[in-house]
């Protein structure tokens, strides 16, 4: 199995290349984005948006460096970029298309991966519900600091690629991740 950096590096070429990336990444960044901005149709779109810019520039990606790395550079920056068009023109964004990747039978595997409505068998049921606490916990944290937890535990980046990602040294980085987590146990142990 190639490397996501060879990947990278044959997408230049090769459009199938890029497309096992975005297979390997979609659901991650569209729960990454989802996060911040707490819509699905916005996460679709602004998760569409990430790999597009990620194809467009495909060529200045360094292959020395994670491709993973790059790639929620490039989610953080354009979640981060609609949170702030949408709070200074609420209602003014831009609809993102990405009929580029459809598949010759008109399918687009770029949508198709990113939600699982499959039915919950009961024994997880439970596990769902405490789920649904923390997601709702996080939303109570600043951007970074769900950012920060999320990259880590969802995504199973280091402090390092965190770092890295968000432009914030990693003792800042260890420090904010302390901290969030004594707030969001603060905030679930105080709705029980």
């Amino acid at each position: 199995m190639r490397t996501d950096e060879e990947l990278a590096k044959l997408s230049l070429k090769d459009d199938k290349a890029f497309a096992e990336l975005v297979s390997r990444y979609l659901k991650r960044i569209y729960n990454f984005v989802y996060r911040y901005v707490q819509n699905r149709n916005d996460a679709e779109d602004i998760a569409q948006g990430v790999f597009i810019k990620a194809w467009k520039n495909i060529k200045k990606f360094n292959p020395d460096r994670k491709f993973k790395v790059w790639l929620f550079v490039i989610a953080k920056n354009t979640a981060f970029d609609w949170l702030r068009k949408s709070r200074s023109a609420s209602g003014g964004k831009k609809t993102l298309t990405f009929s580029q990747f459809e598949t010759d039978e008109g399918e687009n595997p770029l949508i198709e991966n990113l939600e699982d409505t499959a039915s919950l068998p009961p024994e997880i049921f439970a596990k769902k519900e405490l789920e649904k606490e923390l997601e709702i916990a996080l939303k109570n944290l600043n951007p970074i600091d769900r950012a920060i937890l999320t990259l880590h535990y969802s995504d199973e980046l280091t402090f390092e690629e965190i770092s890295e990602i968000l432009g914030k040294p990693m003792n800042t980085v260890k420090s904010r991740h302390q901290r969030a987590i004594l707030k969001l146990r603060t905030y679930l142990m105080h709705q029980k």
